[in-house]
């Protein structure tokens, strides 16, 4: 993969469209990995700062961050899930920062447990 920043569109059964890119920077083998998977995704379920779901990927934890924010997208290692934060917080587990997103943050916290959620290239 030689794009340092892929372009991707999120989809959220009942929000819309997301723009977003994976950034190759944050954690190179695991953004590798993600996008030959493109497009996946799966049913949501809900933190009190983000949203995931579970993704067929096992890797470890490359490049761990103490630190995420709202419009971050971050790959969770110890349940293979990908996470839309949409809040600022310490995160209480290991995370990697994988992409950011541009959204309404508010209304991301709508989506609905159990809701479909993809992640396709653009």
């Amino acid at each position: 993969m030689s794009l340092a920043r892929i372009p991707v569109k999120i989809e959220i059964e009942g929000l819309g469209e997301l723009d977003g890119e994976l950034i190759r920077f944050y954690a190179p083998l695991t953004v590798s990995a993600l996008v030959k998977m493109l497009p996946i995704g799966g049913a949501i379920a809900k933190w009190d700062y983000a949203i995931y779901f579970q993704v067929p990927l096992e890797r470890g934890a490359e490049k761990p961050v103490n630190r995420v924010s709202a419009g971050d997208i971050l790959y969770w290692p110890p349940r293979s899930c990908i996470a839309l934060a949409f809040a600022d917080v310490t995160p209480p587990a290991q995370m990697i920062k994988i992409g950011r997103y541009r959204a309404d943050y508010e209304r991301i916290k709508l989506a609905q447990v159990g809701s479909r959620i993809t992640i396709r290239r653009t």
